[in-house]
């Protein structure tokens, strides 16, 4: 233990020296996840959950907010400049385009949030979700009123400038009101190359029949950290969607949990990781059966090339008066080095008796039999191995039914597999 508060000496000094004009209820709540992070500390590999994933370089770092004054917002119009769209540069709103009835920054929204903003997210036993309700200076919340279909997704842009040393805590909070239906993007891009950290929390919560898709997508610079929770909570006959797309960070750790906390309320947890070099990223996902008849699918899919690391658990819990649950769970990883590693973990817990419930978990490279037919065809080795593995990542991506999106990504992924232009094409 004594590590741990040797570790959390200076986040907390630094969270007791900031001064902020803000209402009593969310200072108590800062005050409150402060005071656990003190007694959780950052996880080490000692902890079940971040056994293959080591965040040795956050606790050890020295981690302040950005000084920069300016910066050149990276592309991120593949969703079409007619989408409303927030901005934040390091955790702080830059500029807002759209409907601000729907999308507005959290300043000017905190009187009429009090009864969502860190209620959902766990910062009790979340040792990373606690820094982030202490530490988040803005963040984006969505609105959907009632019986609202919007029909062009919602954009919130998070962009890290990339200074070594810097931390930024993005925090988004949306809310599907009864009988709506909306999509949101979060992008989390930088601007620069150093070792910056983001560390980032979403809440969603969809009411009665309410619909909401929602897509995490994490491209940020080669030396960057990412961590991220995703907490959703689904009512009667309510559906959440999220889709985790991930190509970039040297460390990446996202969790993601959804309640299905009223009859006939379903979820869809879908994520593909492309990594290579040494990159490390790691999933969690945990489902909630809290009530009768509900579904859930998740598919999870990871490319991994050279010596990268890819971790994969996840769990489904069934509560005892949960019967009728349907849920299915599969992972799926593509090894394409020797040296590149995954480790899986699917898991059920299971009270009630009355379920149909399925999980598994595959690993395997390129398949010899189809590369030979490939390469019978004409194509050359290189090329053969591109396609292949594409044909592996590409049907997950045509869960993205934001169509710009998946468009984008299927050129993200096409570029990430494309071979070297200088280089020679064999058919040995």
């Amino acid at each position: 233990m004594a590590v741990r508060q040797q570790d959390t000496a200076t986040f907390v000094e630094t969270f007791v020296a900031l001064q902020r004009d803000e209402p009593a209820w969310l200072a108590d709540r800062r005050r409150l996840a402060i005071e656990r992070f003190s007694l959780l500390g950052i996880p080490t590999t000692r902890d079940e959950d971040y056994k293959y994933t080591n965040l040795k370089t956050i606790a050890t770092g020295s981690w302040s907010p950005s000084t920069s004054s300016s910066v050149d917002v990276p592309a991120t119009d593949y969703v079409g400049e007619e989408s409303a769209r927030l901005v934040f540069v390091d955790g702080n709103l830059a500029s807002s385009v759209g409907d601000s009835s729907l999308l507005s920054g959290l300043e000017s929204r905190l009187g009429g949030v009090e009864g969502h903003l860190t209620r959902y997210a766990d910062f009790e036993s979340h040792a990373l979700t606690a820094l982030n309700t202490a530490f988040f200076t803005d963040g984006a919340v969505v609105e959907i009123p009632e019986n609202t279909v919007v029909e062009k997704p919602i954009h919130i842009v998070w962009v890290s400038t990339g200074e070594a040393g810097t931390a930024s805590h993005p925090r988004t909070l949306i809310l599907a009101g009864r009988n709506s239906q909306a999509s949101v993007i979060e992008s989390f891009v930088s601007t620069g190359d150093g070792a910056c950290w983001t560390n980032a929390v979403t809440e969603i919560v969809a009411e009665e029949n309410g619909r909401l898709d929602h897509f995490h997508v994490q491209q940020e610079g080669s030396n960057a950290i990412h961590t991220s929770v995703i907490q959703g909570l689904a009512e009667r006959n309510s559906y959440i969607s999220t889709i985790s797309l991930s190509f970039g960070a040297r460390l990446a750790r996202n969790d993601v949990n959804v309640t299905l906390n009223a009859e006939g309320a379903e979820c869809a947890l879908d994520g593909l990781f492309v990594v290579n070099g040494r990159q490390h990223v790691d999933h969690h996902t945990t489902i909630h059966h809290a009530s009768p008849n509900c579904n859930s699918h998740q598919l999870y899919k990871g490319v991994l090339d050279n010596e990268s690391r890819g971790v994969f658990n996840g769990k489904i819990i069934v509560h005892r008066d949960a019967q009728k649950t349907d849920a299915i769970q599969h992972n799926k990883n593509l090894l394409l080095s020797p040296k590149a590693e995954i480790d899986t973990k699917p898991q059920l817990e299971i009270e009630a008796n009355d379920v149909r419930c399925t999980h598994g978990a595959t690993i395997g490279q390129l398949d010899a039999e189809a590369l030979f037919y490939l390469r019978s065809r004409g194509i050359g080795k290189t090329q053969a191995r591109h396609l292949l593995t594409y044909a592996f990542a590409a049907d997950l991506l045509e869960r993205v039914k934001v169509e710009p999106l998946r468009d984008h990504f299927e050129h993200v992924l096409m570029r990430s597999l494309s071979e070297d232009p200088n280089a020679e094409e064999t058919q040995e």
